[in-house]
């Protein structure tokens, strides 16, 4: 497996081979952002959430192989599928079956918390 080439810290100027900061800096960031926002337990993303997740992504499997419905993409083949809320959790979505779709990773970053 190739090694992430080393890059300099965006704030100390270290080299790390993390995406953009040193482990000390990325851990105080990540510290920020849980106080910003809530850690994902915080906001709702504990173990229930992921048992939920990844017995709807088997369930998807089992039925439409490795492919995603596409979000705002037509339909494609993908490995990487992940749950995600149909009605966001940001705007009052539940982890009911019911308000869960597959996507794939690609799909699910670009679809953000927005509903259409």
């Amino acid at each position: 497996m190739a090694r992430r080439r080393q890059r300099p810290c965006l704030v100390c100027g270290t080299l790390t081979r993390n995406a953009s900061r040193c482990d000390v800096h990325q851990a105080e960031w990540q510290k920020r952002q849980d106080q910003i926002r809530g850690s994902a337990h915080q906001r709702g993303y504990d173990t229930a959430w992921r048992k939920t997740a990844a017995a709807a992504v088997t369930q998807h499997r089992a039925q439409y192989g490795n492919w995603c419905p596409g979000w705002q993409v037509p339909a494609h083949a993908a490995t990487d599928l992940t749950a995600d809320h149909r009605v966001p959790k940001a705007h009052g979505g539940t982890d009911d079956p019911t308000n869960i779709q597959i996507l794939c990773r690609s799909c699910n970053s670009r679809k953000h918390n927005r509903t259409a």
